[in-house]
This record gives C-alpha cells, structure tokens and sequence, in this order.
C-alpha cells in the first residue's frame, strides 16, 4: 500500500493543540470545539483511528496527494494513481515541476506551505512533458486542485495536501463546442453565400457575413433591424421573411428579383437571388428567427435571358426565310422547332410535342415511287441517327398539296448554351420537277421528231444520191462528150453536197436512235489497220481537195472483236474533221497495241483547240470553231464518243491553239461480255 507511516493522535497533546495541528491555521481553531467530539467518537469506532483514516484515504475515489517543503511526494492514494497513469517518480518536485511554474502555479502552492487553502484554475497536464523526471507511461488529463495546507502540532506546516478533480471530459466537451463554434462562424464568414440571422418579430440582424456586408454596399445591419439597415426593401419581400416567422416552413424562391441600391449611392439596380429561408426555435421549439442563404445567380439569370432572346431572333430570322427549315433532336429524332415556311408547306402548325416514332402517321412522306416512307425512313429519322442527307428527294402529302421535295441536314454542335441539333433545310423542287418532265417530254417528241425526219429525209437524199452518181458515171464514162463537158463539174458539185447533207440526216439519226435507246451494236472480228486503211482511201479525193497528205502507220494488223460499222463511223469522223481543220497540211494515223488494247492516233496540224474549248466538243451540238467558216452540227465527235465508250473504251485530245490536235481513241481488244451478241445505246 503505497502510504507512509506516522505518528498517530495517541502522544500526550491536548486535543485543543491536535486540533491545531491538523486543521493547519485559522479554520482550524475555529473548528478545535468541535476536534474533540470527532475524536470521541473515532475511539467509539475503533481502537486504531490510524487505521480506519489509512482505510479511508486509501479507497477514496478522490485522488489525493501529499507533498513536502521540498515539493517531493510522500503520500498518494491509488486513485490518484489511477487518474495520472503513473506514480510519481522520487526525484519529481513541485517547484521543480516546469509545467507548474509555466502556468504560475507556484505561487499558489507556496500560499499553501503558508498556511491558505487555494484553488487552482482548470489546466492541462501531461507528465510526458516534463523535463526534470522521466516517465513514459501517463494520462495527458485536465485537472482542477484543491491545495490545502497539514501543520504539525506545533502549528508549522511542513506539508500540504493536494485533491484533484478531473475535469478531462468537461473541458474536452467544452473545447470540442468551442472549436465547431469557431468553424461554423468560419464556414459562415468565408462561405461564397450570403447568409445573415434575423431575430425577433421585428427582423433584427444578429449575424451577417462578410459577403452579405459587401454586397450590401457595407451597410450597418448587426443589430438593426431589417427595415432600418435596407429602408428600401420590397414590402413582398418583408412579408416573406414575416411568414417565415408566422408559420415556421420553410420557404425557397427562384430567381427572385430584389431592386435595391446595393452601393448605397441612389442607384437602384436588379439583381437575381435564389434564397433559401430557414426558422430558427428555441429551446421550448418556438420559432424565434429565421436564417437566410442568398445566392446570387444575376449572371446565369442574364445569360440565359441572352440565350432566350437570341433563340427568340434566330426563330424569327428562320421565320421570314422562303425556305421550309425543321429542326431535330439528334438523340431522338423528335422535332423541335419549324418555322413559318415549313408550317405553311405542313398546312398548319407542325407539332413540336408527337415522338417521333408516330412520325410515320402524322407525315404522309413518299419516295419517288410513291412508296409511303415509315417513322424509321423518314429524313428526320435518318438524320437523327447521323446519315448526312444530300438533296434526298420525296414527296410530301399535304393538307395544302403535293411538294417534292429536295431535302439536305447538317448536325450542328452544342454551342454557346444551346444542345446539339440536327437542321433540315427543305427545298420546294415542285416547280423543277414538272418543267423536268415537261423538258423530257420535249426531247422525247424532239428525239421521236429527228427520227422521223431523219428517216423521211433520207429517203429522197439516197434516191437523189443515187441519180447524181448515175450521172457521175455517165461523166466519167464519155468525158469527152458535150453534155460531160457542160455540166460534168455541176454533177460532182451536187454529189457532194447531197452526200454531205446524207451526213448530217444520219448523225441526226445517230443521236436519235442514242437518245431513245434504239442503236445497237453489234459486235465481229475487225481489223482496225485494215478499216482505217479502207476510210482513207475513202477519204483521198477530199484530202486531195484539201491538199492534205494523209499518212497511215503502226502496226500491220489489230484485230479485236467491236462493231465494224460504229468504229468505221468513229474513225470516219475523226479523220473528217483532221482535214476540215487541218487543210493544207499532212495528216498522221497511226495504230498501236498495247496491253490487249489498241490505240488509235489521227493528228492533224491545224489551227488547234483551246483548253476551256476541249472539256465542250465531246457533248452534243458544241463546237470549238465558229459554224459560219468550218459548218456542221457539231454532232460528229459527240456520236464518237458515245460509240467509242459503248465499245468499253476512251476517246481524249490533245491540243494546243496554233499547234494542231491529236485525238486518241482506246479500244478493248475483247468486250467484257463476249456473250452479248448486241448491246443497245441510251442517253
């Protein structure tokens, strides 16, 4: 048992000077009447009265602790040991004890070696800090202590007694309250929302943060009321607090609009809030305040306005547009906005509000053909699901009419506040599209007229041709004769021109039987040198006329399978307009293989074509010369190429103005469907 022994009451003192000794000053002989009575009746109770003290200081639940002049320890009871985790080390002394003279304790206990009974404020205290001792093993604890002093019985003291209170958990609670009273003072100062606290039922400021004060204007409101600290309030505004009070709910509001002179400087201004009120109760539950949580949402509020009015002038820009314009969500297909040319294709307003999987019934939309289109092929529904469209066209089935419509879309990003959305832009092709078929219908009477024509002219041409060259022939048969002699050259005149007029009926014809579909080839083994050959012999007497020397070279034979008549037709032509521009200079043809295709040159030295003029001489009617000095249709290298490309093969020139021309005709040797006896031309 950690005590010491000492002497007992028993020795011979009177119980006046016992009663000195242990009270220890002025309380103690104020109290010695009373010593003996205590002392009685500790000898009523027991013949030891150490022992029943010894038992009492040991199992008392207060921690006790004496100390000597020199402030060692000399007594503790165990709960004292209890409360710091450890005994106090022989070498520890109070006046020793930095902690103690830290604090200014010192003073305290020497007013006790003097005789007083002092009280000790509340402290921390951890025996691991101390330097002078060493000890591991100890409670860090709050206590409070009771110092009082022990004298002798000859009235000095030569030790005090110390009873300590801990108070660990009291104090601990205490701080723990004061630190989240500090951290919610904090987080209500620094927080980026206005927050004040009003109370009582004339609304006086109790609290207000920091950014409440500044967007304020940094007006007085602690302790104001709220009519006092903003005059110009709203009274709605003032009846909402007041509500709050009167039926303690709480209340949210929007995007509510305070005009107030924040600055302070006559200048009243709008702002945007969104404000969360909050009752606050008291003990007995009573509503007593409220707390307010403003946050300013004037820029959202103004951007959004911006957005809308934005979105409000694009629509009416889209409204005054000609052009139908529809608008889809990319997501979902849905419509979302149409505008005022669409509606009046529609027949009415389009509906913004019908999912687009009933798009299919509400919209008859047709193809072409007249096949009615589901919610799945609408262009909507197509271009929601991110097919670009590019001129589709459909006819659409209005309360107003068919349009044909020629229809394009383009997804256009989320951008400046807005979503992502898919436009159509319609374009009414109604108009177009009857005066298409009326053209066609033009060309096919225009085609169906050359036809007829062509055939009845060369009808009466190949008679007339044939009595001119009957004629001839009689010429060249009696040359010498007078009938010979007067109107022999007259003869070859009018053969001339009835065989170039046959020409012109049979390219005529030529484009005809394209146009309508009706000329076939036909296709049988061909010698290209051999043919190219038989057409310039054909040619000499014009190439004589024009004084141009006709030259046939390359490789001896070219045999391939094509029509024989078509590709004489071709090189016919090619050859013809070689001496037409190129008069009084040599002409070059020439025949190559290469690759199992055969090439066929034919040059001339003449005035030349133009390189704007190249890209137009292969289409219908279109020259690269003036008609008054060269005449024709301009019918002879379109039918060319038409033929040359029907046989699977290209036809291109090369020329410079001033440096002649070199067309180029490149042929399969074998067709690609050798099994097709006839193969039949379209436009």
């Amino acid at each position: 048992m950690a005590t010491r022994k000492g002497q007992g009451p028993r020795g011979g003192k009177s119980d006046v000077e016992a009663g000195r000794g242990s009270g220890g000053g002025r309380g103690a002989r104020a109290s010695s009447a009373q010593a003996l009575p205590l002392r009685e009746q500790l000898a009523s109770v027991t013949t030891d009265p150490l022992v029943l003290l010894e038992g009492l200081f040991l199992h008392s639940p207060v921690p006790y602790a004496i100390f000597d002049a020199r402030g060692h320890c000399r007594l503790y009871n165990p709960a004292y040991e209890a409360m710091f985790g450890s005994m106090p080390p022989p070498e520890y002394s109070l006046f020793r004890d930095e902690l103690v003279a830290k604090m200014g304790l010192d003073v305290l206990l020497r007013r006790a070696f003097a005789g007083e009974t002092v009280q000790t404020p509340v402290i921390w205290y951890d025996v691991k800090e101390l330097r002078h001792v060493e000890v591991k093993e100890a409670h860090r604890i709050a206590i409070a202590c009771t110092c009082f002093p022990l004298a002798s019985s000859e009235g000095e003291v030569s030790h005090i007694a110390l009873a300590y209170k801990d108070v660990t958990a009291e104090l601990a609670a205490r701080e723990a309250e004061q630190l989240e009273r500090r951290r919610l003072y904090q987080l209500l100062t620094q927080a980026p929302v206005a927050i004040n606290l009003l109370r009582g039922p004339d609304l006086r400021f109790e609290f207000a943060n920091p950014l409440l004060l500044t967007l304020m204007g940094g007006r007085e409101l602690v302790g104001r009321t709220l009519v006092e600290a903003i005059p110009d309030i709203s009274p709605e505004l003032v009846s909402l607090y007041r509500g709050v009070l009167e039926t303690g709910e709480r209340v949210v509001a929007h995007e509510y609009p305070m005009a107030l002179d924040y600055a302070g400087r006559g200048q009243v201004e709008t702002r945007y809030w969104n404000l969360l009120y909050e009752p606050l109760r008291d003990e007995r539950g009573r509503v007593d305040g409220l707390v307010t949580f403003a946050f300013e949402v004037t820029e959202q509020v103004l951007a959004r306005q911006a957005v809308e009015s934005q979105h409000r002038w694009l629509e009416a820009v889209l409204d005054l547009m000609p052009m139908p314009v529809v608008m889809a969500d990319p997501g979902t297909g849905d419509l979302t906005f149409s505008n005022a040319a669409a509606d009046r294709l529609h027949g009415q307003h389009i509906p913004m509000r019908t999912p687009a999987s009933e798009y299919g019934e509400l919209f008859h939309i047709t193809d072409l053909a007249g096949r009615r289109l589901g919610a799945e092929d609408i262009p909507s529904s197509r271009a929601a699901r991110g097919e670009k469209l590019e001129g589709l066209e459909v006819v659409w089935h209005t309360r107003g009419g068919e349009f044909v419509l020629s229809i394009s879309s383009e997804m256009l990003p989320a951008m400046h506040g807005h979503p992502a959305v898919t436009v159509l832009p319609f374009l009414d092709i109604t108009r177009l599209k009857t005066v298409e078929q009326r053209l066609q219908e033009a060309i096919r009477v225009r085609d169906e007229f050359l036809s007829v024509a062509s055939h009845e002219l060369k009808t009466p041409l190949t008679v007339l041709g044939l009595r001119l060259q009957a004629f001839a022939r009689a010429t060249l048969a009696d040359p010498d004769s007078a009938w010979a002699k007067r109107h022999g050259r007259e003869v070859q005149g009018m053969l001339r021109q009835v065989m170039r007029l046959a020409d012109l009926v049979n390219g005529l014809l030529d484009v005809s039987r394209i146009g309508t579909g009706r000329l076939r080839l036909e296709y049988e083994p061909v010698d290209l040198r051999a043919l190219v050959q038989e057409v310039v012999a054909r040619f000499q007497p014009e190439a004589e006329r024009a004084e141009c020397e006709v030259d046939v070279s390359g490789v001896e034979s070219a045999m391939g399978a094509w029509d024989r008549m078509r590709l004489e037709q071709v090189v016919t032509n090619l050859v013809s307009n070689a001496l037409k521009y190129g008069a009084g200079r040599p002409v070059r043809v020439s025949v190559e293989l290469e690759a199992e295709r055969a090439l066929l040159r034919v040059r001339d030295e003449g005035i030349g074509i133009s390189p704007e003029a190249q890209v137009r001489i292969f289409h219908k009617f279109e020259r690269a010369v003036s008609e008054r000095n060269y005449g024709g249709l301009g019918l002879g290298l379109y039918v060319a190429r038409t033929l040359v490309e029907a046989m699977e093969g290209v036809i291109r020139v090369d020329s410079k103005p001033g440096e002649g021309a070199i067309f180029t005709v490149e042929l399969p040797l074998r067709p690609s469907e050798p099994a097709v006896a006839g193969k039949s031309l379209a436009s």
